[in-house]
């Protein structure tokens, strides 16, 4: 029997273990939380997501449990659209996470909750795959170094807010942005990102009053942001530090694979890390084929799987880099006002 130990029993690690396991293999998967999350921001689910999430068998759930996102828009903090709406290039999935990882969770054997590693050792499988996140354990064997996440200067708020939405909206002003998007539940998804530095003294303190924080840090800003504010359900609120990973020089070596956050964490700013996680899994998966075709050495086909995502998860890295220190410019705003409406009109 061709065995795999998948590492993390997130979205790349649950959606890995679906499809592998369709191939005839036997998987394990080890996850250090004791269970699955009941927290978490919403998360866009691009066409190439969703026909991943058919193949995991997972796709009829998200659309049930989702709101069909198509249309984007950014704005000003004053509400001025910079730029035409952009109408997404077939349906966009829009779920929370905890919503969908129940969903992958439903098509993907059983996991080992509660199961932190420290590394690989005891793993005898024929194919490990590090499926966890930007700290994860594996990264140091396959690079052959330990490589730390770089920090962004950048922090996020995110919450969640009663009501609904069909659009995803986000507002740019100089040194912070604030979004707003569907969610489903019966609620929508805001999140706030801003430069430490441009924070007023004297602003509360985003943990211990994230309300009084955000009034103070969007004061004046379009209607809908302040109004977004007021109704915050304040307990939903996460404040974290936003990191990403430097590039790495592989993502295989040997029989151990990277995916996800392990191999690229980003930059929130394209809404993108979890489509590419996905997209990692549908490779890895197709690289290594059928459990009866394989052949015991599991280093072509990781070769292959390398060759073909990691430098596509790189680029959309570092694009979600670059467009984070367009939102969040605080100098030069009129060109970059005009150059996204200029972008936006041609895509």
């Amino acid at each position: 029997m061709s065995t795999a130990a998948i590492i993390g029993g997130g979205i790349g690690g649950l959606a890995t273990a679906s499809l592998l396991t369709q191939r005839g293999w036997e998987v394990e998967v080890f996850e250090r939380a004791a269970a699955l999350p009941t927290t978490g921001t919403a998360l866009g689910m691009w066409p190439e997501a969703m026909a991943v999430l058919e193949r995991v068998g997972a796709a009829d759930a998200v659309r049930d449990i989702g709101i069909d996102q198509r249309i984007a828009e950014i704005r000003s903090a004053e509400g001025h659209r910079l730029g035409p709406e952009v109408r997404a290039k077939g349906a966009t999935i829009i779920i929370s996470r905890p919503r969908l990882l129940e969903s992958l969770a439903a098509c993907a054997p059983a996991v080992r909750f509660g199961d932190r590693r420290a590394g690989l050792d005891g793993l005898a499988h024929d194919v490990i795959v590090g499926a966890d996140g930007i700290g994860s354990v594996a990264r140091t064997h396959v690079v052959g170094r330990d490589v730390a996440p770089r920090q962004l200067d950048v922090d996020v708020l995110i919450g969640r807010c009663p009501g609904g939405t069909d659009t995803f909206t986000e507002y740019w002003g100089p040194g912070r942005l604030f979004g707003v998007t569907p969610r489903d539940g019966g609620y929508i998804n805001w999140y706030s990102q801003f430069d430490p530095r441009a924070v007023p003294a004297g602003t509360p303190d985003p943990d211990e009053d994230p309300r009084g924080f955000l009034r103070a840090l969007y004061r004046d800003w379009d209607p809908r942001v302040t109004e977004t504010i007021e109704g915050i359900d304040v307990a939903s609120a996460l404040h974290y530090r936003s990191r990403d990973l430097p590039r790495l020089p592989r993502i295989a070596r040997g029989n151990v694979a990277l995916i996800g956050d392990a191999a690229h964490a980003m930059a929130p700013n394209l809404g993108r890390g979890a489509c590419e996680t996905l997209l990692d899994a549908a490779s890895l998966a197709d690289a290594l084929g059928a459990a009866a075709d394989f052949d015991g050495d599991a280093a072509p086909a990781l070769r292959a799987y390398e060759a073909t995502r990691r430098r596509a998860g790189q680029r959309t890295m570092l694009l979600s880099r670059a467009v984070r220190h367009v939102a969040l410019a605080s100098r030069l705003r009129a060109p970059r006002d005009l150059l996204l409406r200029a972008v936006a009109a041609a895509a």
